[in-house]
């Protein structure tokens, strides 16, 4: 992707004496209509703490080059990376169903005490429906140790304590 960076900045002279001012090489005026102009780099966003900003998906957030979905997924994020904790975002794994190979994604993809599981982070007030308790439970059949869902706002405002019940309990599981 090409982006350029386009900054205009007005400046009042009126009633200031640019007689002996050295203009020479001066840009004054700037081509706003260039093809690679990209209109999201305007709307770009870095925070202070971390390497995040927005990407040029509406929905997608760019956080120390991982794409992730949501504010809770960048919350968990930093949690975990300031754990020294080793994980992957939005995973993508092929596994066995009911209904033949399929691919499934992971929220987290976490690895600790050498044991692995999957942080689901869902988006809605309603709970893992049946399709979803089945899918845990292919994960599982398939070597995964532990797969828990939490609830999007509890990640947002909490992630602290999140990645903390999500560690305590995947050392817990037995291997």
């Amino acid at each position: 992707m090409n982006l350029q960076r386009n900054l205009t900045i007005e400046v009042n002279l009126s009633g200031a004496n640019l007689s002996g001012a050295n203009l020479s090489g001066a840009r004054l005026f700037a081509n706003l209509n260039e093809a690679d102009y990209v209109q999201t780099d305007l709307d770009k966003t870095i925070n202070a703490d971390s390497e995040t900003e927005l990407s040029g998906s509406e929905n997608e957030i760019d956080w120390n080059g991982f794409r992730l979905h949501s504010d809770a997924q960048v919350k968990i994020a930093e949690i975990l990376d300031r754990t020294s904790t080793l994980f992957i975002p939005n995973s993508q794994l092929r596994l066995t169903t009911p209904a033949g190979r399929q691919n499934q994604e992971a929220d987290f993809l976490i690895f600790h005490q050498n044991k692995l599981g999957i942080l689901k982070i869902d988006s809605g007030s309603s709970h893992p429906n049946a399709t979803e308790d089945e899918m845990c439970q292919l994960f599982i059949d398939s070597g995964i140790s532990l797969v828990k869902h939490y609830d999007a706002t509890r990640c947002s405002e909490q992630p602290d304590l999140v990645v903390q019940e999500f560690l305590e309990n995947l050392s817990q599981v037995q291997a």
